[in-house]
């Protein structure tokens, strides 16, 4: 494709009598030229539309097998709007579609809205990319099944491409209808093995664990893991086993939830990503909490504290967890005491409310009730909408003691014996 156009540019240039730099006007380098007419560089869309002027041809003549009358914009299975994507530049298919829309819609290339709507995905135009990502999977699904089988790849990063916009519209249960489109297509045409299937199915456990549908994570994940048991993915398995142990600590499955934590700590270790290992850590501590093995975990702790105490943020996380750790065997004295060492604006929104709600329910049982209500209502409302059902419980019940307002306690009531996640507090 780069010589064929390089040449027909060459040609016409030679026909007209035009010397490069006669061609070249003040509009583009000689250098460029020759670059272009040797095949060693690809014309942007601009270029091109110049040199069709210049020429005298339309820009449709560059792309066609023919020098005759008739004119096709792309050729049908090897379109320089595939070369266009494949080069990444995104910006000059949009202006494209947008600057000659007739011409774009009369391109033979089945997957043109694949390519303008990622393009616009990866340009951060998201309003767009929904767009025509959405007219793809619509003829995506009306197609041949031939089309399909060769083309699942493109379709699902089609749809985890729109997950991940109904994500910043925190549409989950759209987002969720576009990944189990995926994985069924995926499925379908035996393709799991795939580097975006592991993508979706990782995507579909986030989802599943958003909603505390912890058992479906296991099944989905498990029977993934196990149809590609010779195959994984070093940049997405890691998560994949994090995500598994978060389900079975939800569940109450330690031996598990440990299993698979430490399986994403030897992963993320073996990449040389020691800051995400660092982040299991985390996990890693919290299932030994929620399991009682308090021993072991502030061991865990206190190796983690020291091989990240040069990365602040992070070693902040573990000075809460040791909070966590204290608070949960009762010791409120030590928990007061490192609380005075923390610097809250180096921790996360989950690290504040977390510090919140320990230091108000500590307040609160030293019957220092102004203070504990004014914590305790700083994690109200982010326990709720994170579904910390055992913490938000105890929330409400010092809340209707402090206040003696009955709306807390049927608040109680309405969380009890909810199906939350597990965060601060251990039942």
């Amino acid at each position: 494709m780069l010589s064929s156009i390089g040449d027909k540019i060459k040609a016409l240039r030679l026909q007209k009598n035009l010397s490069q730099s006669e061609l070249c006007g003040n509009f583009m380098s000689r250098v460029v030229l020759s670059r272009i007419e040797n095949g060693k560089a690809l014309p942007s869309l601009e270029q091109l539309a110049y040199l069709a002027e210049k020429l005298e041809v339309p820009v449709s003549y560059f792309f066609s097998d023919s020098t005759g009358e008739k004119y096709i914009l792309f050729e049908k299975n090897s379109s320089l709007l595939k070369d266009l994507f494949l080069a990444k530049n995104y910006y000059e298919i949009i202006k494209w579609s947008e600057e000659n829309h007739n011409a774009f819609c009369e391109v033979e290339d089945s997957n043109k809205y694949y390519y303008l709507g990622m393009s616009y995905f990866y340009s951060n135009i998201f309003d767009k990319a929904l767009k025509i990502l959405k007219k793809y999977i619509n003829a995506f699904t009306k197609s041949s099944t031939d089309f399909k089988r060769e083309n699942i790849e493109k379709f699902s990063d089609a749809l985890n491409s729109l997950f991940k916009i109904m994500l910043r519209n925190k549409n989950y249960e759209k987002g969720f209808h576009y990944l189990e489109l995926a994985r069924k297509y995926l499925y379908q045409f035996n393709a799991l093995s795939l580097p975006v299937s592991f993508a979706i199915h990782n995507n579909l456990a986030y989802t599943y664990l958003k909603t505390c549908q912890f058992q479906k994570v296991v099944i989905i994940l498990e029977n993934f893991i196990n149809y590609n048991n010779d195959i994984i993915s070093l940049k997405i398995m890691p998560d994949i086993y994090t995500s598994l142990n978060i389900a079975y600590y939800n569940l109450g499955n330690y031996e598990k939830a440990l299993y698979y934590i430490k399986k994403a700590i030897l992963l993320f270790e073996f990449q040389g990503d020691h800051l995400e290992a660092g982040k299991c850590y985390l996990n890693y501590i919290n299932t030994l909490r929620h399991s009682s093995k308090f021993k072991e975990a502030f061991e865990v702790l206190e190796k983690a504290k020291n091989d990240y105490k040069d990365v602040p943020e992070l070693y902040h996380k573990f000075k809460i967890q040791e909070m966590i750790l204290y608070f949960n065997i009762g010791m409120y004295e030590k928990v007061i005491e490192l609380s005075e060492s923390i610097n809250t604006s180096l921790l996360s929104m989950r690290g504040k409310k977390e510090l919140a709600f320990i230091l108000g329910h500590i307040k609160y049982l030293n019957k220092e009730f102004e203070e504990a209500y004014r914590f305790l209502k700083k994690c109200e409302k982010y326990f709720a909408e994170e579904i910390f059902y055992n913490d938000l419980s105890v929330i409400y019940e010092d809340l209707y003691v402090i206040t003696g307002d009955v709306n807390y306690r049927e608040k109680v009531l309405a969380v009890k014996n909810k199906s939350g996640r597990k965060n601060v507090i251990i039942k």
